[in-house]
C-alpha cells in the first residue's frame, strides 16, 4: 500500500512557512522582486512541503505544486497560442482558476515543469511523481476560439501533454498522472477522454495515472479501469460514496488509488474510518497494487488540518500493513 497526495498542498502555513510565498509572489508582481529572487522563495516552499511529507510518513511525494496557480494554467501560460483571461468558475465546485484562451493552435517549444520536477526531486530521497492536467479536463476548462471543436482541440492538448509526460520520466519521474476532474460533471465524452488519454501516454516510460476527484463518475468508472492506457485509476470515494459500491461491482485489473479523506472538511478522520475504506477493498486490489491519498488537494484547508490528515493517513496505513 502506498500513501500519497493528489497534487496540492497549503501555500500558507502558520507556524511554518506563514504567507512567505505569497508576499514574495505579491512584491515580484510590484517589481520588488527579481524571477530569482522569487524562485529562491518557491524553492525555499517546496523544500519545506516535502520534507512535511517525509516526516508524515508518506511514501510517494509532490512537490505541492507550489509554482501552481490552478490546474490548467501552468501549462497554458508558456504554450503559444493561449491567453490567460480573469478568474472563472470550476465546474460547480467553489473553486475559481484563470481560464485559457485559444487563438491559435498551442505549440509547446521547450519542456515546462522539468526544471521544477528536477529540484523537487532532489530534496529528497524518496519517489516524487509528476502530475499534469488531463488532455480532456483542460480542453473543458479552457475556451477554443481556434478549433472550435472538442475533439481536434483535446487531442491536441493531448499531443503536447505527451511531449511533457515524457520529459518528465526522462527526468526520473517514477509516476506521471493525469488529472481528469471534468470526467465527474455534466455528461462526459468518455469516448473522446480514453482516446486522448490515450495519446498523452503514449511512449511514456514511466507508470502513468489518471485521477478524478469532485463531482460523480455515474459510469464513466467501468471504462476507465477497463480500458483506459493508464497503469493506475484515482476515484474519490468521498465526493462520490457511491463509487464504493461500484468499484465492488467491477472487476479491478489497474492499480487502484482510493481518495479516502476529505481534503474540503477541517473535520480529521479516525483511523478506523480510513480503515474501513481500505477494507472495503481488499478483496478487489491486493495492497501492493493499492494507493491511498486524499480525494483532491490539500491547497484550500488551513495548513495545520492539512498536516493532520496527511499524518493521520500515514498512520492508518502503517497500522493496517502491520
Amino acid at each position: 500500500m502506498i500513501t500519497t497526495l493528489v497534487g496540492n498542498y497549503p501555500k500558507v502555513a502558520e507556524g511554518a512557512y506563514s504567507t512567505k510565498l505569497i508576499g514574495a509572489i505579491s512584491k515580484w508582481q510590484r517589481k520588488e522582486l527579481t524571477d530569482a529572487q522569487l524562485e529562491a522563495v518557491r524553492q525555499e516552499i517546496t523544500r519545506a512541503v516535502i520534507r512535511e511529507q517525509e516526516d508524515a510518513g508518506l511514501d510517494l511525494l509532490t512537490d505541492g505544486q507550489i509554482r501552481w496557480e490552478d490546474l490548467v494554467t501552468p501549462l497554458a501560460k508558456h504554450l503559444d497560442g493561449f491567453e490567460i483571461d480573469g478568474l472563472s468558475r470550476w465546474f460547480d465546485n467553489n473553486v475559481y482558476y484563470r481560464r485559457p484562451i485559444l487563438h491559435r493552435a498551442p505549440v509547446r517549444k521547450r519542456p515546462i515543469l522539468v526544471e521544477a520536477y528536477r529540484f523537487a526531486a532532489g530534496c529528497t530521497k524518496r519517489p516524487v511523481k509528476a502530475v499534469l492536467p488531463g488532455p480532456y479536463t483542460f480542453a473543458q476548462m479552457s475556451e477554443d476560439r481556434h478549433f472550435k471543436r472538442l475533439r481536434p482541440f483535446a487531442l491536441r492538448l493531448a499531443e503536447i501533454l505527451n511531449q511533457e509526460a515524457i520529459d518528465l520520466a526522462r527526468a526520473g519521474a517514477p509516476l506521471v498522472q493525469f488529472d481528469e476532474p471534468a470526467l465527474g460533471f455534466g455528461r462526459p465524452d468518455m469516448k473522446l477522454a480514453l482516446e486522448a488519454l490515450g495519446v498523452a501516454t503514449k511512449g511514456v516510460k514511466s507508470k502513468t495515472a489518471v485521477y478524478t476527484y469532485f463531482g460523480s463518475l455515474n459510469g464513466a468508472l467501468e471504462p476507465l479501469l477497463t480500458r483506459a492506457q493508464v497503469d493506475l485509476v484515482g476515484v474519490d470515494v468521498v465526493s462520490d460514496p457511491k463509487a464504493l459500491g461500484a468499484l465492488k461491482r467491477l472487476k479491478v485489473t489497474k492499480e487502484l488509488a482510493l481518495g479516502c479523506l476529505d481534503a474540503r472538511n477541517t473535520k480529521l478522520e479516525s483511523v478506523e474510518d480510513i480503515q474501513a475504506v481500505f477494507l472495503a477493498v481488499k478483496n478487489l486490489v491486493p495492497p501492493d497494487r493499492l494507493t491511498v491519498n486524499p480525494n483532491c488537494g490539500l491547497e484550500f484547508l488551513p495548513h495545520p488540518q492539512a498536516l493532520a490528515k496527511i499524518r493521520r493517513l500515514a498512520e492508518a496505513a502503517r497500522n493496517y500493513r502491520n
